[in-house]
């Protein structure tokens, strides 16, 4: 996207240094900061804030953080889209749906609810926005659904790497056993077409307080 809009400046910002750090377009800027404690953009720099896939690591308070800061660093008129899913898995077969709950098993010892996606709207009015707008999507997870599929796929089985350590501890097994189990989830997306829901939530920083 930022080579295709060359004239846009892009900032990434992750808790993790995922970055890439050799070969990137010059209009794009990474930060390994976190976004719950405040990044170190200044007010009002950004025309479009974008937050996806954090589901599994945030309690209420934290997307009330979340949103704070994202309303802080947009420019009046700017947007503000979250892109999640509600960890459910439609058509999983037996070791997905395993994963799965192991997922919201583990969460649920962290405070995380992952529910919540299916009210963002109602936590970005809380935070001042307007013009709150939801959006849900079908996408199909694995070679099934096609290059669409094939994408979320890997960013499903990302996310899954990221918290390999809490789903051991949830099932009370070695995270090589998880490795095995979320291995098997390949052949299974594909044989049972799963699909996930996807929600996507945006609004907008009213161009004044009145508004």
């Amino acid at each position: 996207m930022a080579t295709e809009m060359s004239t846009i400046n892009f900032v990434g910002v992750d808790i993790s240094a995922v970055y890439p750090t050799a070969i990137f377009p010059r209009n794009c800027n990474f930060y390994n900061e976190d976004f719950l404690k405040g990044v170190s953009q200044p007010d009002g720099s950004f025309d479009v804030v974008y937050q996806r896939n954090v589901t599994c690591g945030l309690t209420f308070e934290n997307w009330q953080q979340a949103m704070k800061e994202a309303f802080r660093i947009l420019k009046p008129g700017g947007y503000y889209e979250c892109v999640e899913s509600d960890i459910t898995i439609q058509n999983g077969g037996p070791q997905t749906n395993v994963v799965f709950e192991h997922l919201r098993m583990s969460m649920a010892t962290r405070s995380v609810d992952p529910s919540i996606v299916r009210s963002l709207d109602r936590l970005m009015v809380a935070a001042g926005f307007t013009d709150v707008h939801v959006k849900e999507y079908c996408i199909p997870v694995g070679d099934w659904g096609g290059k669409v599929g094939q994408l979320w796929q890997m960013n499903m089985f990302a996310l899954l790497e990221t918290v390999r350590p809490h789903l051991a501890k949830a099932a009370n097994c070695s995270e090589t056993v998880v490795q095995e189990v979320v291995q098997a989830m390949y052949k299974e997306t594909k044989e049972y077409r799963s699909h996930q829901v996807v929600y996507a939530v945006y609004g907008r920083k009213p161009l004044s307080p009145a508004q």
